[in-house]
């Protein structure tokens, strides 16, 4: 599995198996705990990034966030999209 090839599946369909879900977590919770060793993002295409009601500038994992936040919302309401924003400001990371 792939994470740009689910999160196009995604965008064609509106939907993924649990695996793949569980496989995105996985992906998007890796990022986040070495987020303080990256320092780039590569950018999402334009229409993948507006399908999913993110600014088109986005990166994958921005939209990694946004299909499990669609797909898959967390309990307590918090959104992984705003969490992920927080965190690349806060690392100062470039978008290429």
């Amino acid at each position: 599995m792939e994470l740009t090839e689910l999160i196009k599946d995604y965008v064609a369909t509106e939907l993924l198996s649990s695996m793949e879900l569980d496989f995105l977590e996985g992906e998007l919770w890796e990022t986040t705990q070495h987020i303080a060793e990256i320092n780039t993002v590569i950018k999402a295409p334009k229409n993948i990034c507006n399908k999913l009601d993110l600014d088109e500038e986005s990166c994958w994992q921005l939209c990694c966030a946004a299909v499990l936040d669609s797909s898959r919302p967390l309990d307590n309401g918090q959104k992984r999209v705003e969490d992920f924003k927080n965190l690349i400001i806060r690392y100062e990371i470039s978008y290429i």
